[in-house]
Parts: structure tokens; sequence; C-alpha cells
């Protein structure tokens, strides 16, 4: 340490900056604001630590590392918390054929009677067995699920709606029309209804229910969701493990295409054979449970201004296979032993859905080891067997292989938002996915008006109590600072109403959107405006089954750590 003092200076005060501080920092703290133990954190676009980068920083530090996610300075992250681990523990109770908020469904706003194979038009059509009348195809068109019911919904209402305690408003499904994603136009957004669940269909399979029907009589929307079917989002990213230069970010959920699939989820896997082939239907035979959702991260980069995280990505969705096929059973046995089924305990314990003895006997494959596939592997949940039968009148495992197929080719010529070489879409998040800006009537995600990050910040930095006098002015909290409040009321009150993410959170009063489907805007039937209708023709009529050499053939298990 320097010794002496400059002129001025109190004695036994060192001169200059003292010894051991790190150079252009400033002396001292804000007060109340706790240290980060001595690392500068690397931020994001809007000012929030980027905990992944930060994490990267730490893998490379370290060699190894394996920790859980915590965005404890991002609001958004604070504000779902409690109610996306509520939704995704209710998600495990709840049949696998029930829609879930932020899927992309085929719906009508209009149904009548019950569904039927017309032999005379060729199209599946609306029937009425009282009056013995065919009543038309359903206005189809595809839309995205907002809200679902406050009621239980039962495998009846497949067909015919259950009674229910309360109007379609509480008891019903409110699905939006599924606007372009390629257009700024999204007036379509405002096109919405509240319907039960015999007026849903599932969008994976829209070749089955709209056959017979030329392209130029389909609604627009059904096009528009066509174009997302090969784009992908992973939901509550929570904890990262790797060794560098390589790590993992494991993941509760993955939106892919149309559909949510989440961790204990049984979903169906592609065949080894070709899509175009006319038994291909017939040809899916294994289901995996999934345990594992991962983003893998190759060779990582551990540089706070590049824009990527490691120099190549790829998603694994990991869990064990079973297969309703004896002849499947034997892969990895090398004829060694005849496979034997499960029994009927093993099954109910395998399934998170209930009935599953529904399809036959169940064989594991691969003698149980645990087995990873890419997203383009998967073609959707697997429905319990009597869902199968009310919704196809078969519990073939392959309904919708070949639209699933189409569709996703489709979305590779005409989404523009995949790069040149890719084959997917990869969103941060489901809206972004889906290119959409309001969601139940409210701005979502960066477009939301309510969405002031600083103020924000502030907010958070009171709730924790490091806030400082610039944080109570950025946190723009009603009342005036140093006069006594003459009533009491919540200091957030007034946030509360901007931002129904802000109100979850803080705990504040529901704020949802008061519009009925009644004052809502009427449902005509639009013009078809696509400028893509050519290439939907092709898919919709001719299109061959499309393939990722990358990713197709047979799969086997993970290798051993």
């Amino acid at each position: 340490m320097p010794t002496g003092g400059t002129p001025g200076r109190p004695p036994g005060r060192p001169p200059g900056r003292p010894y051991g501080r790190l150079p252009g920092r400033p002396p001292g703290r804000p007060s109340g604001r706790p240290a980060t133990a001595g690392v500068r954190a690397i931020l994001d676009s809007e000012g929030t630590p980027d905990v992944f980068k930060m994490a990267v920083r730490r893998l490379k530090e370290q060699g190894v590392l394996d920790e859980r996610i915590r965005e404890d300075c991002s609001m958004d992250w604070r504000a779902e918390r409690a109610a996306l681990d509520e939704y995704i523990e209710q998600l495990g109770m709840q049949p696998s054929y029930v829609p879930r908020p932020g899927e992309v469904v085929l719906w009508a706003p209009e149904y009548q009677g019950e569904l039927a194979w017309n032999h005379e038009t060729k199209r599946v059509e609306m029937y009425a067995p009282d009056q013995n009348e065919w009543l038309g195809t359903p206005a189809w068109r595809a839309g995205i699920v907002g809200q679902t019911p406050e009621e239980d919904t039962v495998l009846q209402d497949l067909v015919i709606t259950a009674p229910k305690k309360s109007g379609v408003n509480y008891s019903g499904f409110r699905v939006e029309t599924f606007p372009d994603p390629q257009s700024y136009d999204k007036s379509y957004s405002l096109h919405y209804k509240y319907v039960h669940l015999l007026c849903i269909k599932p969008f994976n399979a829209y070749e089955l229910f709209l056959q017979g029907i030329s392209p130029e009589e389909l609604h627009p929307s059904i096009g528009y969701a066509m174009t997302i079917m090969s784009s992908f989002s992973l939901l509550d990213k929570y904890h990262f493990k790797g060794t560098w230069p390589n790590a993992a970010i494991y993941c509760r959920g993955i939106f892919i295409g149309a559909e949510l699939l989440v961790v204990g989820d049984a979903v169906r896997l592609k065949p080894a054979l070709p899509s175009s082939s006319d038994e291909a239907h017939k040809a899916v035979e294994d289901v995996m449970v999934i345990d594992e959702i991962r983003l893998e991260l190759v060779n990582c980069v551990n540089d706070p201004m590049s824009d990527q995280l490691a120099e190549r990505y790829q998603v694994r969705v990991a869990g064990k296979v079973y297969t309703n096929a004896p002849q499947r059973a034997s892969a990895g046995t090398y004829g060694t032993s005849q496979p034997s089924p499960m029994k009927h305990e093993e099954v109910i314990d395998v399934f998170q859905s209930i009935g599953m003895g529904g399809y036959g006997s169940w064989y594991r494959v691969w003698k149980g080891a645990t087995v990873e596939v890419s997203q383009n592997m998967i073609i959707g949940r697997c429905y319990e067997p009597d869902a199968m039968n009310l919704l196809f009148g078969s519990c073939s495992l392959g309904q919708d292989l070949s639209g699933v197929i189409k569709a996703r080719e489709y979305s590779r010529k005409v989404d523009e938002r995949i790069p040149e070489g890719k084959d997917w879409f990869w969103g941060d998040f489901r809206t972004q996915t889906l290119a959409i800006d309001t969601l139940n009537g409210q701005d979502v995600g960066y477009y939301s008006d309510a969405r002031d990050i600083k103020m924000w910040r502030a907010n958070l930095r009171i709730l924790d109590g490091t806030a400082d006098s610039a944080d109570l002015r950025m946190a723009k909290l009603p009342g005036n600072v140093g006069r006594p409040s003459t009533k009491a009321r919540s200091n957030f009150s007034e946030i509360g109403k901007l931002s129904r993410l802000v109100s979850t959170g803080l705990g504040a009063a529901d704020v949802s959107n008061p519009v009925s489907s009644e004052e809502g805007p009427n449902l005509p039937d639009e013009e078809d405006t696509s400028e893509s209708d050519e290439v939907f023709t092709l898919a919709m009529n001719q299109l061959p089954g499309g393939t990722d050499e990358s990713e197709e053939g047979d799969y086997r298990p993970s290798p051993e750590p």
C-alpha cells in the first residue's frame, strides 16, 4: 500500500485508486443493490441478464456445470412461474385428446348433427340422423386455442356435448382464426368464438376431414396454419448441464407444428417406410413416453458479443419406446430371445393416459433402453383408443401421418423464416412461432404496450427489497412521495390494469378480456387472398411426403454416458 497523502486528503487515506480494485470500476455501489460476486452480468437486448450466456461462461471457466436455471431479474420469468408450474402439472392429469392453449386446431364456428362419410360426395359431412339428411361440410378453418373450459371435458364431448353447468363462454374453448404468419395483417385474430369440443378436431388430421374439398373452397387460414408446421419452440427451460465445450438446456415442453408436447406425454414416432405408401398409416407402430426434452449446444461460443450460444444446435427428445407389433419388439435382441408382452399393471404404470391397453398388447423396444429422436421423428400425441375410435373410427396410430409429412414439406417451401438449407424454423417463444401479436384480445410478447422493461425491473427490486430512490421513481407507483395516503390500495393495482402478465405475477385481480363472443365480430366467409395458392394446391392434392435425410431411419438407444 502506498504511504503519504495528497494535500487536502484525510490523513491515512491512500491516494488514487485503492489497491486491488478493478480498473474502470467506480468506487462504491449504489445503496441497497446486492453485489454480483465480482462478475459483470451479460445483458440481452432488453437489458435483462442473459442467464444462458453467463452459464456458458461459467462452463468455460469450470469445465463442468450442472445447475438449475433461474431468471430472477426477468419479469416474464417471475410472473409465469406459479401459473406455468401448475399448468404443466395439470396436463399430466388431462386426457391427451383435449386441445391445449397455444395449439393450432381445425375448427368450425357452427356445427350440427354428427360427422360421417358421405359415399355420394366422397366427403366427410354433417349428418342429421333424426331427419336422415346430409347437412353439408362444416365451414372448417384453422384456429389458435386461446382459452380452455372452466368445466371438465369428458370423452363424450368429442361427438356430442355433455350437459354443462355454465354457458359456452365458460364450458367451451375460445378459438381465434389463424392469421397469415407472413403478413402484417392480423385481423383474422379478431374472428374468434367460444365453441365446444365437438367443433374442434386435431389439425394434424386435416387431410382426413378435408378430403374431397378442393383447395379453392378452403378457408385461407388452413394454408396459413400449414405454413408453421415445420416450426418449433421450447417451453420452460429449467436446467443447464454440460462438459466443455458441449452443453444441454433441459426443457419441460416443446411446441412442434400444431401441438404442444410435455414430459410424460406419449407420442407417436414416424416409421422407416416411405410415407407415400398406401399402407403407411398402418406402419406407425412405435410410441415413446417422453422423459427428457433437450436443446443441445454443440461447441459453445464463449463470447458475450456473439449472437449465438453455440456453433450448432439440435433438439433431442428422449424416452422409452413401446410397440404393439411383436416384430418391432425384437429390435435390440438380435433374435436371442422371444419378447413377451407387458403385463396389464406395467401398461398402466408406463402410460400417463388411461385405457392404453385398448390398443392391444404392448412390448418394449430395445429391451426398454432409453432412445433419443429429433423433433422430425415425432408425428404427434398418442390419444387414448376410445378417443381415436370416436374421432376416426379406428385405432390406427398413423391416421394423420401422410398429412403431417405433407404439411411440413409445404411449410418448408413457403415459410420465409426458415433459413436457407434448414428444414425448421426455431422460435424463441410460441407467439413468435405463430407470428401473432394478440391472443385473447390482449397484446402479447414484445408487442405489448404494457411492456415497460425499466418499470418492471424497478418493481422487481422493490419486491426483493433492494430498491433505491431511482427505482421508486421508475416503478411509477401511485401516490405522491412524502405525502401520506388517504385510502388503502395496492401499490401494484395500476400496474395490474396494464398487463395480465404483471397481474398474474403480482397476484392482482383478474383483468381478462371483457369482450364476449356476442360482442365480437361476425365470422363472414372471406375470400382467399393467399399468394401461395399454387403451392398449397400441390400440398393438398399430390405433394409427396418429405424426408429429413439427417434424421430419418431407425433410432437406437442413447449411448451410455
